[in-house]
């Protein structure tokens, strides 16, 4: 069975010098998602520069939140907040947030942002197929199984 706190280093680990940059964040995402005026998402945009120097200082409240932002994220804005919901989902996917399984279909579609980029280092690739056996180690009454052993036969399983 994969240990729980090593996985959470794994993934820290991984993604330790992942950046925003120029990428879209969540609360862009969100935004975007609202069909917010231009005015609205630069307002987003800068809220997620302003609030966060890294994904390590978003609090647990956003991605029990924001459930359907990684879909209107480029590649660069999904790799930057994947370990913060990868991280949030193994210390709570007991507790039923849309966010677990919402994460599980991104993974499943390639976890790619709508520009459809891989940026994901071999190492983040390796913690996000160690994520996945996880869920389905321990998720079958918690968490869509079947998305997440589909996401490792047909993505990610060549990092296991």
């Amino acid at each position: 069975m994969i240990d729980k706190e090593q996985l959470i280093k794994d993934i820290e680990t991984a993604f330790a010098d992942v950046h925003l940059n120029e990428g879209i964040g969540i609360n862009e995402a969100d935004k975007i998602e609202l069909r917010e005026r231009d005015a609205f998402r630069q307002k987003g945009r800068n809220q997620d520069r302003l609030w966060w120097q890294s994904w390590k200082e978003i609090e647990d409240k956003y991605p029990a939140s924001y459930s359907s932002v990684m879909d209107f994220m480029d590649s660069e804005g999904l790799r930057w907040v994947m370990p913060v919901y990868l991280i949030y989902i193994i210390k709570h996917y007991k507790e039923g947030s849309f966010s677990v399984d919402s994460t599980i279909y991104t993974l499943e579609a390639g976890g790619l942002g709508t520009d459809g980029l891989d940026l994901y280092t071999i190492e983040q690739k390796k913690a996000i197929a160690k994520f996945l056996q996880f869920m389905v180690e321990v998720g079958a009454e918690w968490v869509d199984v079947e998305s997440a052993q589909n996401a490792l036969d047909n993505v990610w399983g060549e990092w296991v």
